[in-house]
This record gives structure tokens, sequence and C-alpha cells, in this order.
């Protein structure tokens, strides 16, 4: 394939390549199916999961989840996948690049796993590593960022493992359980990615 400027090849790639699944270790990322929504909308509903990933006031209701991810998946802009284990239908979580920029080959990551028995068990990361995968190969992307909350320190480490550096803070942006947080920024480039990702450094 002829090379392509990076904000073209996202056009090119993401037109045809809508209905595609995603490969990993252990892990496969699938295009959304509406018979999962109420999963989602359970999973968005969780207090735990709302307190640890969203700036939303309140957990999600389940018609506000339905419409979000109905957008989703007409969006030019956002790219979704669910995380399920290989081989098994249920999914597991969901993970997403979000406000993709063709200008700037930038995308913002968005990842959440529904239940607690499904996390700190390597499954996020290696989710979050086959969609970064996807982005810089594919998707010809240079940065993928994204926010975490300062008391979330099992997710910024393990960003920090997958190449992720911070790059800001947001000081005192959120305020959840009457006390206000920093949001820390974080961000991966392409090369730092690809020298975190290649196999002789492991």
């Amino acid at each position: 394939m002829a090379h392509l400027p990076s904000h073209r090849y996202i056009s090119e790639v993401r037109k045809g390549e809508r209905t595609r699944r995603l490969i990993g270790e252990g892990v496969e990322l699938r295009r959304h199916q509406r018979r999962n929504y109420p999963l989602y909308a359970r999973w968005y509903g969780d207090e735990e999961v709302w307190r640890l990933s969203s700036w939303t006031s309140a957990p999600m209701q389940r018609s506000a989840v339905e419409s979000l991810f109905q957008s989703r998946e007409a969006s030019n802009i956002d790219d979704s996948f669910a995380i399920h284990r290989a081989g098994e239908e249920r999914p597991l979580g969901v993970v997403s690049l979000m406000n993709i920029s063709e200008a700037n080959a930038s995308a913002e990551l968005s990842v959440i796993l529904g239940d607690a028995e499904d996390r700190k068990r390597g499954l996020g990361s290696e989710a979050i590593r086959v969609i970064l995968r996807y982005g810089f190969e594919e998707l010809g992307l240079h940065r993928v960022g994204l926010s975490v909350f300062e008391f979330n320190g099992a997710a910024i480490s393990a960003y920090e493992k997958l190449g992720f550096r911070e790059e800001g803070r947001l000081r005192q942006a959120l305020h959840r359980e009457g006390k206000f947080h920093d949001a820390i920024l974080m961000s991966v480039l392409a090369p730092e990615w690809r020298e975190e990702d290649d196999p002789n450094r492991r």
C-alpha cells in the first residue's frame, strides 16, 4: 500500500473497516452489538465505575447510555469497541479512540471494565495495547492522550507501563466525595509507543 498522509490514511481506513475485529493476547475487540446496550447501562450506572472514570455529576441513566453508544456507532470521530475475552460472547468492557482529529493525527483514549472481578487481571491493559496498535499502525495516528483522576493509582500505573507520560494537570477540576481532585493529563506518541511495543525490549 502506498504511503498516505496520516490524516488521509485515517479516513481511508475507517471508511472500510467499521466491522472489523482486533485480536490481542487473550482479548478481542469487537464492534458493539445493540443487544449489549443494557449491560453497558449497568456498567455506566455503577457507582465505582462512575467514581473512577466519569466527569458526569452522577452515574448515567440507561437511556443516556444507549444514546451515547448509538452516537458512537454513527460518529466519524469516535472509534469504539467492546472488550471480550477471546472466544467469549459476553463483553467485559469498552475501549475507544475518541475525538479523532485527522488534521492533527490525534485521538483521546477512553476505557472501562464493567465488573470488579475483571479488573486488575491485565485485561484492560491488553485491550489498550491492542487499540493503540490499531491507532498508530492502521489509522496513522501520531498522538493518543487521556485524562485520569489522581486518586486512580492503578490506572495511572497501567498507563505508565503502556508508555503514557504525564504532561500536565487540570488542578482541582473534579469534585468527588466532598473534595476537589486533580485530573492528570497523559499521552503517548507514535515513536514512544513503537519503542515500548518492540518485542526485543521485553
